[in-house]
């Protein structure tokens, strides 16, 4: 496949050099910042991540700062991006790495901090410490296995990710460890995609038996998890200007001490009530879910429900000072310009 990892190496720094996104963890590259950006692009798209990655350098420009902020501001700067642990675990992070004798600088000392595992402790030690240590994640995964012209097929994308994880190793450039791996990821991110490669302008289709074999579209062969659909009824109750919402218990997974908008099941209604008005559907994923969430408006001369733990009338005009789940954010913003 690769008779020179000399060769391939330089073909792939060279074109990152010239062709790589300039994006604020690069341009202002800090340990800081990367460690940021890290934690916010695990299940999080770059386009997406950007502007919060922006917002939180301004009230949180270091660790220092970041450490000593109480945790529902630091969750109310992550609002939108979902999966809250990762904002709780880069505030306990911050906290160790304040506190700390000296900061890690291998991947095994950052993997015994909070939120880090081989990925994103990899990730960091590389591109703010040189540290040699490959990154493989999905769009890694795409590019050696069609490099390799690999169709094994994988029962899961970790799996993939364990596989590869030796090649990545070998090909990278103990040199600009950092550099390579980033240049792995945005090869994938941007020419070896998913379904149209851009193959003719990859700078390495001489290495690519994937390209050589004219089927590189199809690679890797990885098993998805088949998603489960999910239905939820939700209610979209406001009484003098103030909006009934749902508080997530603090012992909850998901979400905990987030508001959101009401089940009709914990307010005892059903969607074939007479007395309720369909509003909108949204759907949205979650891991392996794909969720249905159907709003109805209920009417308010009818509604009978009083403030009692988990349910709070919250002022209209508080609405953006609280906790809000991302989507149901975005639904009530909608709903309210409606009214």
């Amino acid at each position: 496949m690769i008779d020179s990892y000399s060769d391939f190496r330089s073909a792939l720094l060279l074109w990152y050099d010239q062709n790589q996104r300039m994006l604020p963890w690069r341009t202002k590259p800090s340990l800081y910042n990367t460690v940021v950006s890290e934690f916010m692009l695990q299940q999080t798209q770059i386009k997406t991540a950007l502007p919060y990655f922006e917002r939180w350098l301004i009230r949180f420009p270091d660790f220092h700062s970041l450490a000593e902020a109480e945790t529902e501001s630091v969750l109310k700067y992550w609002e939108g991006l979902g999966y809250y642990n990762r904002a709780r675990n880069l505030h306990k992070l911050a906290q160790c790495l304040v506190d700390a004798d000296a900061i890690p600088d291998t991947p095994d000392a950052w993997k015994a901090l909070p939120g880090i595992g081989d990925y994103t402790a990899a990730a960091i030690s590389s591109i703010a410490q040189n540290h040699p240590s490959a990154v493989v994640d999905g769009n890694v995964v795409r590019v050696l296995a069609r490099l390799t012209n690999d169709d094994t097929n994988f029962s899961s994308n970790a799996q993939a990710v364990k596989q590869f994880t030796v090649l990545a190793n070998q090909l990278l450039d103990s040199k600009r460890p950092g550099d390579a791996n980033q240049a792995m990821m945005e090869l994938g991110a941007t020419l070896c995609t998913k379904g149209q490669p851009q193959c003719q302008c990859c700078p390495l289709k001489t290495f690519c038996l994937g390209f050589q074999a004219g089927k590189p579209e199809g690679l890797p062969a990885i098993t998805r998890a088949k998603r489960t659909q999910v239905q939820e009824n939700r209610a979209f109750i406001i009484r003098e200007q103030r909006l009934l919402l749902y508080k997530i218990p603090s012992d909850a997974k998901r979400l905990k001490d987030h508001y959101e908008l009401p089940s009709l099941e914990a307010l005892g209604l059903t969607k074939d009530s007479k007395h309720l008005k369909k509003l909108t559907s949204k759907k949205r994923g979650i891991s392996n879910q794909v969720i249905t969430e159907t709003v109805y408006e209920l009417d308010t001369a009818l509604n009978p429900i009083e403030e009692k733990e988990p349910f709070y009338w919250i002022d209209l005009k508080s609405i953006d000072r609280i906790l809000l789940s991302g989507p149901h954010k975005r639904w009530i913003r909608d709903l309210l310009m409606l009214l």
